[in-house]
């Protein structure tokens, strides 16, 4: 009995594999019918027939018309002809559209009526584009143009030759146009002009030159003037000051009283003088004032009091220390040394100096340095030794120990 079930199972060494297939009784008799997905390309690509991919099919020659619905592409180059009618030929009609998302039809060459033809008829706009001419024919009608627009100075210029008479127009306005002007007798650039102040009044003008008033201006003028032999300065405001200097290359300017050689000199607010070179002063009051004048107190914090000059510009001054102030601050205290430390202690104001002792207890000797020496090396201060340094400040000295400890104590004013 045939096998008429719709697939076929086909042994695969132990699996098994179905194939559809359609049984049919009509055209190959009683026999399955494979159901085939088709595929096309070369022997080694296989594209899937699909909505997207379509089969590609050529379309040989037939003995009927082949009937085609739908939208029909083309692929590559190919012609398109107009048709037959007997022995007539059909029109091939080619026509753009209005709507602005399609590109319209271009047409390349030359476009002009048929003589004893059908003229071309165009609707709609026509864009002329790579300059082309169009002209009229000898002995024919010219090609006549209505509506067009407006030149624009921006992208068209007209030449015109000949003669051209003006009737109508505009006035022209100083902010947009200008005017070259000729003279009338020779033709050229030169023109008279009548020069007129603003109240329209003519300049005068003097043995042909013209008179120029110079205001609020600096110039180099060269000019042959004639300046009589008393010459004054004066100051029409008395409250700004009237400077007066000399040249540097030349003699110095010399100011001189009225009657005397003495001159005043005054100013409303202090100002400081300097004075330069060596300055002598001799007079009597200054020296005598100075004899008598009895001074408690020079400086009360003075390191060393310095020779007074016992002559003061030829005269004798003589000069006497009645007082000298004490310090009125004692400072005392004690530091604790480690090895191989510089220990400088904090600043203190002294007067006269610190005494420094070492403590009975201490193993080593103190270097006592100054503070600004880095060395370990310094004036020893054995044990309970005293020492004392003139100083003015606490932290002028340091003290050293390379070994051990110690304690040093100090009192100072």
């Amino acid at each position: 009995m045939p096998d008429i079930d719709q697939n076929i199972t086909i042994d695969v060494t132990g699996n098994t594999a179905s194939i559809a297939t359609d049984y049919t009784t009509s055209g190959v008799t009683n026999a399955h019918v494979q159901v085939v997905k088709l595929a096309f390309g070369n022997a080694t690509t296989a594209t899937r027939v699909t909505t997207t991919s379509a089969l590609p099919v050529d379309i040989r020659t037939a003995t009927a018309t082949v009937g085609i619905t739908g939208s029909v592409g083309g692929l590559g180059n190919f012609r398109v002809i107009n048709g037959l009618s007997g022995s007539s030929t059909l029109p091939l009609v080619v026509s753009g559209t209005t709507s602005t998302s399609f590109t319209p039809v271009q047409i390349n060459g030359a476009v002009q009526g048929v003589t004893n033809g059908v003229l071309v008829g165009v609707t709609g706009k026509v864009y002329l584009f790579d300059g082309q001419r169009i002209q009229g024919m000898t002995n024919g009608y010219p090609v006549e143009i209505t509506g067009g627009r407006r030149l624009s100075s921006a992208t068209d210029s007209v030449t015109v030759t000949g003669s051209v008479n003006f009737s109508g127009g505009r006035y022209m306005l100083q902010s947009t146009d200008s005017v070259r002007i000729y003279g009338a007798s020779d033709g050229a650039t030169v023109i008279p002009v009548s020069l007129r102040d603003a109240n329209n009044a003519v300049l005068g003008t003097s043995g042909g030159a013209l008179n120029v008033n110079l205001v609020n201006t600096v110039l180099g003028i060269t000019a042959n003037v004639s300046i009589g032999t008393l010459v004054g300065i004066c100051q029409a405001d008395q409250s700004v000051p009237l400077f007066v200097s000399g040249a540097t290359a030349g003699p110095a300017v010399r100011v001189k009283g009225a009657s005397t050689d003495d001159v005043s000199v005054s100013w409303s607010t202090t100002k400081p003088v300097t004075v330069s070179n060596v300055v002598t002063i001799n007079d009597t009051n200054i020296l005598s004032s100075v004899n008598n004048l009895d001074i408690p107190t020079i400086k009360s914090n003075t390191d060393e009091i310095v020779t007074i000059s016992s002559t003061l510009s030829g005269s004798g001054v003589n000069a006497k220390i009645v007082d000298y102030l004490r310090p009125g601050t004692v400072h005392t205290g004690s530091w604790g040394l480690t090895a191989g430390t510089i220990t400088t202690p904090n600043s203190s104001t002294l007067k006269t100096g610190v005494t420094l002792k070492a403590a009975s207890s201490n193993s080593v000797d103190v270097m006592i340095k100054g503070n600004s020496v880095n060395s370990s090396f310094g004036f020893p201060l054995s044990p309970a030794d005293v020492l004392f340094i003139e100083t003015n400040n606490l932290n002028n000295i340091s003290l050293f120990i390379s070994t051990g400890s110690a304690t040093v104590h100090y009192i100072a004013s």
